[in-house]
């Protein structure tokens, strides 16, 4: 599972010590550079919810409830939980699915489970599909990879095992990834809009479809970077009806520059045969660990970043977390909305009213909260 983030890194050290150390420092004195040099105005930070455990995908819901997805930890199982007015000083929670099975070290305090959620429908017709990360063949467990369907009954059924079926995708096509990770899956972000559910695979590097009959297609391949593969985290559809899909770009982030990117590619021109040359833009570049991402009402691209702290290698207490907003018509510009003030964070939301919301230390960390972030 080597996209759970420090087996991500380990690897890489092999190869960075054969590196000359002059071009590390000076892209770590760029990376420096390139962090003053954005926008970052003040932010109001509120606690809407404390004491999660790995709290990680966030959804909006037909009457503006937020839904949260909890990995949970060795101390309790994954779960659902649902806001049901989350700009309230003192909201009302409630637990929608619990019990869902997760995997992890303590020692590392980093966990695998359920992750990404979308919410599509409303009344009888009501979907939360959420996607379980990893895979059966690495867990031995069934139950990792399930795209699952929570209804309006809070009934929770499973679709297909995405993770399982990309699992031996890669195995089939090792030779996409130079670094030695393949075979590998880590479904870690889910989107439904109307006629198509999307799945984007962490581990495969993949953006996937589930169709109707619970086949699974593989849509793109998205490209390695400099040091280790791209990683994508999640997919959200912009104003133009395009998919716009955030990478995590961890192993290139710690040791070259910001190297997160934000492709842009439309489904329609998927190359189905060769996924690895379905057709796609480079809309955003330069930014840090991409964790989740979403547009507002108001047009902007908003992402939650994993880390903005240049010298988090040596500083892992302080990894300067934050959310960056960014303008459709100018993806250049780049707004850092706190500073640097929040933990590892986990998904970002945006409510119906253009209020973010963030999932504040999704790991590393005791306990994790959803926080609200206003100006």
């Amino acid at each position: 599972m080597k996209t759970k983030i420090l087996q991500s890194i380990l690897p890489t050290f092999t190869f960075i010590l054969a590196l000359a150390a002059a071009p590390a420092i000076a892209g770590l004195e760029s990376a420096r550079n390139f962090a003053r040099g954005h926008s970052r105005p003040e932010t109001s930070i509120t606690q809407v919810v404390g004491g999660l455990h790995s709290p990680r995908g966030l959804a909006f819901g037909p009457g503006g409830q937020l839904f949260v997805a909890q990995t949970g930890d060795d101390t309790v199982t994954g779960s659902i939980i649902e806001i049901l007015n989350p700009m309230d000083t003192r909201p009302l929670v409630r637990t929608i699915a619990s019990g869902l099975p997760n995997v992890g070290d303590p020692e590392e305090g980093e966990f695998l489970g359920v992750s990404g959620i979308s919410v599509f429908g409303n009344g009888v017709n009501f979907g939360l599909y959420a996607i379980m990360a990893v895979d059966p063949q690495q867990t031995g467990d069934e139950a990792f990879g399930n795209l699952l369907r929570v209804n309006h009954r809070n009934q929770v059924e499973t679709l297909v095992n995405v993770g399982s079926f990309d699992y031996e995708w890669t195995d089939e096509h090792q030779w996409l990834v130079p670094f030695g990770d393949f075979p590998d899956a880590n479904p870690y972000g889910v989107l439904v809009v109307p006629g198509h559910v999307y799945v984007v695979d962490a581990g495969a590097n993949t953006l996937d479809e589930v169709m109707p009959d619970g086949s699974i297609t593989i849509l793109a391949f998205f490209p390695n970077g400099v040091l280790a593969d791209s990683t994508p985290t999640c997919a959200c559809q912009g104003p133009d009806g395009l998919l716009y899909i955030g990478t995590l770009a961890l192993v290139d982030s710690l040791f070259l520059e910001p190297s997160a990117k934000v492709y842009r590619l439309d489904p329609a021109d998927a190359n189905l045969e060769e996924p690895w040359n379905t057709p796609m833009t480079e809309w955003a570049s330069e930014l840090w660990p991409i964790n989740g991402c979403t547009f507002g009402r108001d047009g902007n691209f908003y992402a939650s970043q994993l880390f903005t702290n240049p010298d988090i290698l040596n500083d892992f207490d302080n990894p300067e977390g934050d959310v960056v907003k960014i303008p459709f018509n100018s993806p250049i510009t780049h707004t850092f909305l706190t500073d640097g003030a929040l933990s590892f964070t986990g998904d970002v939301a945006v409510s119906p009213n253009n209020v973010v919301f963030v999932a504040d230390g999704t790991a590393f960390v005791p306990e994790g909260r959803i926080v609200r972030l206003s100006r």
